[in-house]
């Protein structure tokens, strides 16, 4: 059992070390992706927002959608559980050939293996921001930017969400070389899930078919980390105030952190041969 904690914390002590790296890697890779763009890394920020405002007119227009909450205008509502929607969704499906697509510039570049999934997170980060802009001015321009103390528990979920995604990563990055049809079982799921993770609408109970929606989100970590947004910023409600909740994401990051270290650490050095 002491073997497995150890394990862990030093694959997270590994990132800590190589943090500096790990961004100068992402800046370098994401210049390198949209060289040949004219407009270049700033595709970064607009794909998203197009993807926001789509949603927004489809979902907010054309069918009519209402925010939960009473009086607020549904893209303030959207666009904040987006955000975080973006960074868990994108940095997670991004992990997933983190490792297959850039182990060979280990071969070039002295450094560990394990932070290739970061880098794909880091990447995200421009966009995630663009999107939280986007959602500060709408709250702004509607009336409903409220900065108080809940705010600062944005703290907590962004760590809860950057855990999740490093060992998720590590898990599905490494799997993805040993399984190669994993990343695209994956990329089915994640599709599914969009619609399971309360991004367009709140979910409840009532049929069959929504009860089963409403008891998955339960048990989705995305969601867990998409309503913390809200609660944050528009509900004001703390986050030990839904313990079951709590207990349940962390019981998963553990159970993912404890199989994806183990893995990793297992097949590290064979890695590059199975690819």
């Amino acid at each position: 059992m002491w073997t497995v904690v150890k394990s862990i914390f030093d694959l997270a002590a590994e990132q800590v070390r190589n943090l500096g790296m790990t961004f100068r890697l992402a800046i370098y890779d994401t210049q390198a992706r949209n060289a040949h763009k004219y407009l270049g890394t700033l595709w970064e920020i607009l794909d998203p927002l197009f993807q926001v405002l789509i949603y927004a007119v489809i979902f907010g227009g054309g069918f009519r959608t209402k925010a939960p909450v009473e009086g607020m205008p549904y893209f303030v509502w959207m666009s904040v559980g987006f955000s975080a929607w973006y960074l868990v969704n994108q940095g997670f499906s991004d992990t997933i050939r983190s490792m297959q697509d850039q182990i060979f510039m280990v071969r070039n570049v002295k450094f560990p293996v394990s932070i290739l999934p970061s880098i794909r997170v880091v990447q995200v980060f421009p966009a995630v921001a663009s999107i939280s802009v986007v959602a500060a001015i709408s709250m702004i321009v509607t009336g409903n930017f409220h900065p108080s103390l809940y705010w600062l528990q944005i703290v907590y979920y962004g760590i809860a969400a950057l855990l999740m995604l490093f060992f998720l990563g590590i898990f599905s990055a490494t799997i993805n070389i040993l399984i190669p049809d994993y990343d695209m079982i994956i990329r089915q799921v994640l599709r599914l899930t969009f619609f399971m993770s309360g991004i367009l609408f709140q979910p409840e109970k009532g049929t069959f078919f929504n009860n089963l929606i409403y008891y998955s989100t339960k048990i989705n970590p995305f969601y867990y980390i998409v309503n913390g947004w809200r609660e944050t910023f528009l509900y004001q409600h703390w986050f030990w105030n839904s313990p079951a909740s709590m207990m349940m994401f962390w019981l998963e990051i553990l159970l993912f952190a404890i199989i994806g270290s183990h893995l990793y650490l297992k097949f590290k050095d064979q890695l590059i041969d199975f690819v």
